[in-house]
């Protein structure tokens, strides 16, 4: 197997410095073979993701369809993996016998065999908590877990983030075309959105040097108050697998290639292979890690209104929104809405002579990334509750009321009128 070898070159030269242009290229569309996730022996799916590994120019992620993938059994029992495209195989459940040795088997389309190395079961600890402390400038999460066997004391976790919104102004009315404004009907409300986020960062721990295999408080991730995540009600799925100790290395070389590469201090790229090999040729070399363990995973939720200091400023990313006014002249009407980047927020009463109108993006939640459907059923502890405060001042016309907004945008983005020309 050929070892790639890094060299490095300081420069000093009038505080300068020149793009390093790697001299390994990679077949974009024949590297090596990445093989990503684990065989779930508890109730849960198997996921394996399939890719070919490319050069540093050209990052392009290349999955592999098409492909036979399986999970053998010590005793030659075969379980098919089924393709769902983009480089996935899974399957809903695979058979559990502790008492057994499992492997990852693949065929690819080219006609090669691979396979990971036989591995043991391991099961995984429930998590025992998962926690929040708040700091100056958001909260930090943490998960705590023990084992009372001292099975391994190696351990990997992954998380979930969903968090509610709402955007500057909520909207009862819509642009129909034409110089025409109309009702906005329920089906089409734009004002409340969900968002999510994966994590990819690779997060182990070890009890190992410890004298009882016990995590206390590990750090997950901060949320920040500048992001929109706390603005409202935000939750989090931490998922938690006990791992193996060579389980644990490979992804601490993983993690050391990936994440702490910055300065010429920081621990250099290493190569990289694991535990899965080319039936076919035993030189080529494969990128992955496959072995067996269950899956524990705990939620909690943080909510704005009750949990967080009410003093606090959280930013919503609707700071800078604006209202800004046009007659019901359809000429007038057609000449600020026709392009879409704005959309009408409310008429004034009693006539609506004329109506209220904000840029889409300060209107529109869906524009920040998120989505109009509220997340399914584990979030509702959470996100299941109204979020319209009363109706507020008309910030155009004291004394007249205008649509209620949320929590969100009156604490940290109060309405703001523009001076807008006689013209409108």
């Amino acid at each position: 197997m050929k070892t790639i070898r890094w060299f490095f070159l300081l420069i000093v030269w009038g505080a300068c410095t020149q793009k390093y242009n790697a001299p390994y290229h990679l077949p974009l569309s024949n590297g090596p073979l990445v093989v990503e996730g684990y065989i779930n022996v508890g109730t849960g799916p198997t996921t394996i993701t399939l890719s070919r590994a490319t050069s540093l120019d050209s990052p392009a992620v290349i999955t592999l369809a098409g492909a036979l993938v399986s999970v053998e059994m010590e005793d030659g029992t075969i379980i098919p993996l089924s393709d769902q495209g983009d480089g996935q195989y899974t399957i809903s459940q695979i058979p559990v016998n502790l008492a057994e040795q499992y492997r990852l088997r693949i065929g690819t389309p080219d006609g090669k065999a691979y396979a990971s190395d036989f591995s043991s079961p391991i099961v995984t600890p429930t998590i025992d908590s998962v926690s929040w402390k708040l700091a100056s400038d958001g909260v930090n999460i943490y998960v705590s877990t023990h084992d009372i066997s001292n099975d391994t004391g190696y351990y990997r976790w992954q998380y979930e983030e969903t968090w509610e919104y709402t955007s500057g102004y909520p909207s009862s009315y819509e642009y129909a075309g034409g110089g025409m404004v109309i009702s906005r009907p329920d089906s089409d409300m734009i004002f409340k959105c969900w968002s999510s986020f994966t994590s990819s960062d690779i997060l182990i721990g070890t009890s190992a040097t410890l004298g009882s295999d016990i995590i206390y408080e590990f750090p997950i991730t901060p949320v920040l108050f500048s992001t929109q995540k706390l603005v409202l009600k935000y939750s989090i799925l931490v998922k938690q697998y006990e791992i193996s100790q060579d389980w644990y290395n490979w992804d601490m070389v993983i993690k050391k290639n990936t994440e702490q590469l910055g300065s010429i201090f920081d621990a250099q790229p290493s190569q990289v292979s694991g535990n899965i090999h080319c039936i076919s040729n035993p030189e080529e070399l494969v990128i992955g890690f496959i072995a067996c363990t269950t899956e524990t995973e705990k939620r909690i939720f943080i909510d704005r209104s009750t949990q967080l200091p009410q003093s606090q400023v959280i930013l919503s990313g609707y700071e800078d929104c604006i209202i800004d006014t046009v007659s019901d002249d359809p000429t007038k009407l057609a000449a600020v809405f026709d392009g879409g980047s704005y959309i009408p927020v409310g008429c004034e009463p009693p006539f609506c002579a004329g109506f209220l109108y904000s840029t889409a993006d300060c209107v529109d939640c869906r524009l920040k990334g998120g989505t109009l459907t509220k997340p399914p059923t584990g979030h509702d502890q959470c996100f299941d509750c109204p979020c319209y405060l009363p109706a507020i001042q008309n910030p155009v016309y004291p004394g007249r009321h205008f649509h209620s907004i949320s929590p969100n945008t009156r604490a940290n983005s109060p309405m703001r009128l523009k001076q807008v020309p006689n013209s409108l």
